[in-house]
């Protein structure tokens, strides 16, 4: 459809598009923000527990019980 017939003008279109590119914009940053707050969230729990001075276990590979 035209945008004449259905009344839109070029000005309409492009706001009409700015905004949906605005509201996308915004969604993805605030997911962006999620991820970064679970990733900082792991990395805040590894802080703790080296702040604690817990110790570290030798690494030993692991054996089936046969």
């Amino acid at each position: 459809m035209r945008e004449a017939e259905n009344g839109m003008t070029g000005a309409s279109t492009r706001r009409l598009r700015w905004m949906e590119a605005l509201w996308e914009g915004t969604s993805t940053s605030a997911r962006e923000e999620n991820k970064k707050e679970e990733v900082l969230a792991v990395f805040r729990g590894l802080a703790e527990d080296s702040a604690r001075g817990g110790k570290v276990r030798e690494y030993a590979p692991w054996e089936p019980p046969w």
